[in-house]
C-alpha cells in the first residue's frame, strides 16, 4: 500500500503554527463566557471578535439560533427563551460567546471575515445593539458571590444573589434599588417577582437598547447552593420562573441558557432533580431546544480550529487527494468501492479526516460522561495531530494518528487521555485499566 500514489494529509493541509510548535495551550478549547464579558485580556482568542470569528464555523443550527435571537432583540419574533440542548463540552459556551459578539458592539464587528458574513447573510436585518447580561453560574461563589461590571462607568462590584448579578449588569446601582423595598442599592435575599423583573428589563429598552441574557453552567451553582441550604432549590425555581415569564413580556429581550454543568459530579440524584425542575420551567416558555453542533459539522469545526485558513479555503482542491486515497481504500473495502461517487463526496466533506473516525468519536465516545463532545474532539485531535504530523504518511487522518511514531514504544498522549476517560467508565460495576491493556496489546503485536 505504501507504493500507491497518494499524498500525506499534512502535505495538503497545514496545522496552525502555534499548534505545531506547542505554543497553543489545549486549554484554549475551553471557552469562558465570564472572561469574554469582563474583557480582561485573559483569552484573546475568545475576547477579540476578529480572533474569535476567524476560528468559528457557523453551523446551520448556530446560524438559525443567531437569526432567531437577533430577530427577537429587534422585536420581530416571540422566541424569547431558548435553551441549548447540549452535554458539556458540546459547544454551548462557544455558542453563547458568538451571540455576545454579534450584538455587543455591531459597529466593531469584523465584517470582512467569511464567518461574520455567513451570520449576517442568515440574519438579513441590521444588528441591534444590546445590553448583555452574563449569568455565568460556575463563577458565582456561594459565600462571596462574583464580581460584575455596571453598564455605565465600568464600576465593578461583588454580589452574591443571581438576581443581584442580573440587576447590576442591566442598570448598575439603580437596578439594585429597583428590587429593594427601601430603595437602597443593596441586595435582597429573596427572588424578585415577575413585575419587578419586567421593570428591570425595560430600563435598557428605554435607552434604545435590546436586552440579551446569557446563562451558562446553571446546574454548577444550583447543585452547590442546594448542598449549602436546601431552600435554594425552591428559591431558584421561583427565580427562573419569574425571569422566564418577565423576558417573554418584554418585546426586545431574549434569554439563552445552558443549564447543564461541566462537572459530571453535579449530575447526581439531587442534581438531576434540580435539572428536572429547571427543564420544566424553561420548557413552558421556550421554543424547541437548539444543538448548535451536530455530527455533520464535526469535520468542518476541526478544520477551522486546527488548520490554517489558507490551506482549507478551497474544498474542491482536496478532490484529487481524496480520489487517490480511495483507490487504496477500495482495494481493502468492497463496500467503499460499491458506493462509488457517494463515497467520494463523503470523504471530500470530511477531508483530511477519515469520516469513519469522526463518526466513531462523535457517535460513541461522546456517550461517555468524561468525553466532552466538541471540546473533547478538539483536544484529542490537537494532541494527536501535533505529533503525527511529524511522521504519518497516510493520506487521511485516521486511527493511525493515535499511535506512537513507528519504532517507539508505549502509547501516544492522545491515546493515553482517551484511555483515562474509558477507565473512569464502569461496565457491570467494574472499571478496566485501559492504558495498561492497550500498551500490553501493542507490545504483543510489535
Amino acid at each position: 500500500m505504501t507504493n500507491l500514489n497518494w499524498t500525506p494529509w499534512h502535505k495538503v493541509v497545514s496545522l496552525r503554527p502555534d499548534l505545531k510548535s506547542g505554543e497553543l495551550s489545549l486549554n484554549i478549547f475551553a471557552a469562558d463566557l465570564y472572561d469574554v464579558c469582563m474583557q480582561r485580556g485573559a483569552r484573546p482568542a475568545y475576547e477579540d471578535p476578529a480572533e474569535f470569528f476567524a476560528l468559528t464555523y457557523p453551523t446551520y443550527n448556530l446560524r438559525q439560533l443567531a437569526r432567531d435571537v437577533v430577530l427577537r432583540l429587534a422585536g420581530k419574533n416571540d422566541k424569547a427563551v431558548r435553551q441549548l440542548a447540549l452535554t458539556y463540552g458540546g459547544g454551548k459556551t462557544h455558542t453563547l460567546i458568538t451571540l455576545f459578539h454579534l450584538v455587543n458592539d455591531p459597529e466593531r464587528l469584523p465584517r470582512q471575515l467569511p464567518a461574520v458574513q455567513e451570520f449576517l447573510n442568515e440574519i438579513s436585518i441590521p444588528l441591534p445593539k444590546a445590553r448583555i447580561v452574563s449569568l455565568t453560574f460556575d463563577k458565582l461563589d456561594i459565600g462571596k458571590g462574583m464580581e460584575v461590571r455596571a453598564p455605565v462607568g465600568g464600576t465593578t462590584r461583588w454580589l452574591k444573589q443571581p438576581w443581584s448579578v442580573l440587576a447590576y449588569q442591566l442598570a448598575g446601582p439603580d437596578g439594585l434599588r429597583l428590587l429593594q423595598a427601601d430603595n437602597l442599592a443593596e441586595e435582597r435575599s429573596s427572588p424578585p417577582a415577575e413585575n419587578l423583573l419586567v421593570d428591570l428589563l425595560r430600563i435598557p429598552t428605554h435607552q434604545g437598547l435590546s436586552v440579551l441574557i446569557l446563562m451558562d453552567e446553571v446546574l454548577m451553582f444550583a447543585r452547590r447552593a442546594v448542598d449549602f441550604d436546601p431552600a435554594w432549590q425552591e428559591r431558584l425555581k421561583d427565580f427562573f420562573q419569574y425571569l422566564t415569564q418577565a423576558v417573554s413580556h418584554v418585546d426586545q429581550a431574549c434569554l439563552v441558557a445552558s443549564l447543564l454543568a461541566t462537572e459530571t459530579s453535579m449530575s447526581d440524584a439531587i442534581g438531576k432533580s434540580i435539572s428536572r425542575d429547571l427543564e420544566l420551567i424553561f420548557t413552558r416558555q421556550q421554543e424547541e431546544s437548539i444543538q448548535p453542533v451536530v455530527k455533520e459539522d464535526v469535520a468542518e469545526v476541526l478544520r477551522r480550529r486546527l488548520c490554517t485558513p489558507e490551506s482549507i479555503k478551497d474544498r474542491e482542491a482536496f478532490r484529487p487527494y481524496v480520489v487517490a486515497a480511495l483507490k487504496g481504500i477500495e482495494t481493502l473495502d468492497p463496500q467503499t468501492q460499491h458506493e462509488g461517487k457517494a463515497a467520494e463526496e463523503r470523504f471530500l466533506r470530511s477531508y483530511p479526516f477519515h469520516p469513519d473516525l469522526t463518526e466513531v468519536l462523535y457517535a460513541k465516545w461522546t456517550n461517555l460522561e468524561g468525553f466532552q463532545k466538541t471540546r473533547g474532539m478538539l483536544r484529542t485531535f490537537a494532541m494527536a495531530l501535533r505529533e503525527a504530523e511529524k511522521w504519518d504518511t497516510a493520506p487521511l487522518v485516521s486511527a493511525n494518528v493515535f499511535l506512537c511514531e513507528p519504532g517507539k514504544a508505549g502509547i501516544s498522549e492522545a491515546t493515553r487521555e482517551l484511555a483515562q476517560i474509558a477507565t473512569a467508565e464502569e461496565y457491570e460495576g467494574k472499571t478496566a485499566q485501559w492504558s495498561t491493556i492497550l500498551q500490553s496489546e501493542l507490545e504483543k503485536n510489535a
